[in-house]
């Protein structure tokens, strides 16, 4: 299988080619509300508590959601450009379709979230918690994601291209068929029974070999 390929076909968010600037006050959100065709930017969601939110076809560019706390929320068919989501508690999201580019999510906690068709690009993700998640589609992409915690999650077929994965935690995760070739491993803490059915280059071969405490005699 060729770098950065994978049996699913990732697609793309479904945007429309316009879309309505977010300012009227109907447009922040607030609990158990849709939010449709809108494109919410510069804006500061910081601190902010809601309650199953649902974004569909809307783009976030350089919006602020450090500490934010969206719990049950939606995103299908959603951009985040340049985005500051650092240390945001976002439980049981549901991504679909949707792309993470330029942005920061430092300490984002997401346990038991679910992820289908979702980008991450170019984005700081360290620190971070995918807690049980489920991830189908799923491709980082030029990702910093140092520290980051994805234990019991099943992460079948992700595809992690030019990442750095040291010491990410993937005790208990399911990693058939996902691809880490080319990553920064150092430290990961992964096993034989997380790593079945995935893909590794040479190196990284010999170095989790290191890690398991394993010896290679002449």
């Amino acid at each position: 299988m060729d770098k950065g390929k994978s049996p699913h076909k990732m697609k793309a968010p479904q945007l429309p080619k316009t879309l309505a600037s977010a300012g009227l006050p109907g447009d922040f959100p607030t609990d158990n509300t849709t939010y449709s065709q809108l494109e919410y930017a510069q804006t500061d969601f910081t601190g902010q508590i809601i309650m199953r939110p649902f974004f569909e076809e809307v783009v976030f560019s350089r919006v602020i959601a450090a500490e934010s706390q969206f719990f049950d929320m939606r995103l299908h068919d959603v951009r985040l450009t340049e985005c500051n989501l650092a240390n945001a508690i976002w439980p049981r999201v549901e991504c679909y379709r949707t792309e993470f580019v330029s942005s920061r999510l430092t300490g984002l906690t997401t346990q038991e979230s679910q992820f289908q068709d979702t980008l991450f690009k170019d984005c700081t993700i360290d620190l971070a918690q995918f807690y049980q998640a489920k991830m189908r589609g799923v491709r980082f992409e030029s990702c910093v994601l140092t520290g980051s915690d994805f234990r019991e999650a099943d992460l079948t077929g992700v595809v992690f291209m030019k990442c750095d994965l040291s010491n990410v935690d993937f005790t208990g995760a399911h990693l058939i068929g996902a691809d880490i070739r080319g990553c920064h491993i150092d430290g990961v803490r992964v096993g034989p029974a997380e790593l079945q059915g995935a893909t590794v280059d040479t190196g990284q071969a010999l170095a989790l070999i290191r890690i398991m405490g394993i010896n290679i005699g002449e």
